[in-house]
């Protein structure tokens, strides 16, 4: 098993929120000459369509995709910058070498959040 490299350990841990989100990112990188529909999404990650929708403006709200309006609002690959660009690109390495260790990382990253939330609502006992 590869190692997560350390520039995509450190994109992972800020910018990647769920594997769902990972995999419609991946996907939009893998056509980026292709605009998706939300129900495109949806088929190909097997989502609900609503799930795709709210993937695919989160992606664009951070400047990986752009929309696309028209009859269908659409989005396609479109990094705001190349410093993102790149390190999409790296993430998509790591993903192929290491799809476990990745997804690891996403899912530690998230119990890891989930449980300093409900630390902050532990009742403590005074000594």
């Amino acid at each position: 098993m590869a190692s997560v490299p350390d520039d995509v350990r450190r994109f992972v841990l800020t910018s990647i929120p769920s594997v769902p989100y990972l995999e419609a990112a991946l996907l939009l990188h893998r056509r980026p000459d292709t605009a998706s529909s939300a129900a495109d999404v949806a088929r190909a990650l097997y989502l609900a369509e609503a799930k795709a929708r709210e993937l695919l403006e989160a992606l664009a709200a951070a400047g990986i995709a752009q929309a696309q309006p028209g009859a269908e609002v659409r989005y396609r690959y479109a990094p705001r910058d190349a410093s993102l660009a790149t390190a999409v690109d790296r993430l998509a390495q790591a993903y192929a070498a290491d799809l476990v260790g990745v997804a690891r990382l996403i899912h530690d990253s998230t119990l890891r959040s989930a449980q300093r939330f409900a630390d902050a609502f532990r009742l403590r006992k005074d000594t």
